[in-house]
């Protein structure tokens, strides 16, 4: 029994040596990269009681720590291996402190980090850029939005706007394998083009392969096909990528992503206007926190209809993964008194609620009603307060009954008219100075005609009533 019992600890012991991993061997991983497997075999070794107060041990475990995301946890390996003189490990604590929102701290690292490279060290611009990002989130955390956020969705990166419920009225979202052509191959497959309801705009980003770069492109569909995508020369820049726009319905308030310095992090989230006299769009201006971080931050979209807005993060999330928040709405935006660094993270998006719970609206969202089929279901015509009649046929007076149908005729020609006068207006938007001219008189003759058309339903729908009544 002693001997069984002798041969089983020998084995085990020669397991646990022969699985072990040596210091060069965990440098090795680092150096190639593998930074999860690294964290496994530091771990094991500073768990070694010659290893557990060794500055370069706890410098590279941080490191490793740093740059899987663990930022909480890399913290005090990271301080031991700096409080022991490597200099490097002030890096990834500056590095960890931005992503905990500890802005002074990770400033005040980056700062010794520096202090400690050579004049000429190439690291040094690489800092200044990082130590401008954390100046931007100091000032971000005392300017937080109060907005509500109603819900939050892990999702896989992969077609994550899949996930957004968005009103009929606000266009849709495609991967640019739909589109095809041009836009299929110079698109990163993780992009998204958006489509207006009309489905006669496109906004899109394509890749410069050369300089890494992506740019805002637009095409319009004209004669049957999509035109070739045009740069909007007004967005982004030649060292910066745009990615992930969205026109709200206005067809002025478009929203991007970009990663141009300084910011907060990553990719930001800019909003910007179109500016119909300069043909271009005015300065971008990036959203407050908590909807900007030091993370990547992206695909903001608006739903009109239920006065709510998306948008995508990788915060808190593995790889492959992004977080979706979803939001109320302000008419009028608010924003929080002082340091506001939990909300600023969104710890908890109860803490933003006004009311006690929004399931009936997230109901409503993720089970949205189609209004066409809903008019077709059941017409409710208003004759008087107490009468409403859900057919045509409930018509008694003969003459009520043809003012009700040109009364539907006029609305069916206002739709028509304010389709045409949209499309006057987008072929207005791109078009050079001489057809500009050209169209004004067009677009002015199609606003009379709508105008007309709302004074005809007006008088019409007062006429059906007071001939039936």
């Amino acid at each position: 029994m002693k001997l069984r019992l002798y041969i089983i600890i020998l084995f085990s012991c020669f397991c646990i040596n022969a699985g072990a991993v040596t210091l060069n061997e965990a440098k090795a991983l680092v150096t190639a990269g593998d930074y999860t497997r690294a964290v496994v075999a530091f771990r094991s070794l500073i768990q070694q009681p010659r290893y557990a107060n060794n500055a370069e041990i706890n410098k590279f475990y941080g490191q490793c720590l740093c740059m899987t995301g663990e930022y909480a946890e890399s913290v005090k390996y990271l301080e031991k291996g700096a409080k022991g003189g490597k200099i490097g490990a002030y890096w990834y604590l500056g590095i960890s402190r931005q992503h905990l929102y500890d802005f002074e701290g990770a400033i005040e690292s980056l700062e010794k980090y520096k202090a400690g490279l050579s004049k000429n060290s190439t690291w040094i611009p690489r800092t200044d850029s990082i130590i401008s990002e954390c100046e931007i989130g100091l000032r971000a955390v005392g300017h937080v939005q109060d907005v509500v956020i109603i819900d939050s969705l892990m999702v896989p990166q992969n077609n994550f706007f899949s996930y957004y419920k968005l009103g009929f009225e606000s266009g849709k979202m495609i991967s640019p394998e739909e589109c095809g052509g041009v836009v299929a191959e110079r698109s990163d497959s993780s992009a998204v083009v958006f489509e207006t309801l009309a489905g006669d705009y496109r906004l899109l980003t394509l890749d410069d392969k050369e300089n890494g770069t992506s740019n805002l492109y637009a095409s319009s569909f004209f004669e049957g096909r999509w035109t070739e995508p045009e740069k909007i020369e007004s967005i982004g820049g030649e060292s910066c990528r745009v990615a992930y726009p969205f026109m709200r319905t206005d067809g002025e308030t478009l929203y991007f992503a970009c990663d141009s310095t300084p910011g907060m992090g990553g990719l930001d989230i800019y909003v910007t206007t179109f500016n119909a006299e300069a043909d271009a769009f005015y300065a971008p201006s990036r959203l407050s926190m908590p909807f900007n971080s030091p993370y990547n931050d992206y695909m903001m979209a608006i739903d009109e209809t239920n006065h709510v807005g998306w948008w995508a993060t990788d915060r808190g999330a593995k790889p492959g993964f992004v977080c979706i928040y979803l939001f109320k709405i302000d008419d009028e935006p608010s924003f929080l008194e002082g340091d506001n660094v939990s909300r600023a993270r969104i710890d908890c998006i109860a803490d933003t609620w006004r009311e006690d719970n929004y399931d009936e609206l997230l109901e409503q969202i993720k089970n949205p009603v189609d209004p066409h089929a809903v008019a077709a279901a059941k017409l409710f015509i208003p004759i008087r307060d107490n009468i409403v009649y859900e057919s045509a046929d409930d018509f008694k007076n003969e003459k009520a009954r043809r003012a009700y149908d040109n009364y539907c005729h006029a609305k069916e020609n206002l739709t028509i008219a304010k389709t045409d006068l949209q499309q006057l207006r987008e072929d207005y938007r791109n078009a050079n100075a001489s057809v500009r001219s050209m169209l004004r008189p067009q677009i002015l003759q199609k606003e009379i005609q709508v105008n007309n058309l709302h004074e005809q339903i007006a008088r019409l729908a007062k006429e059906y009533r007071n001939l039936e009544k």
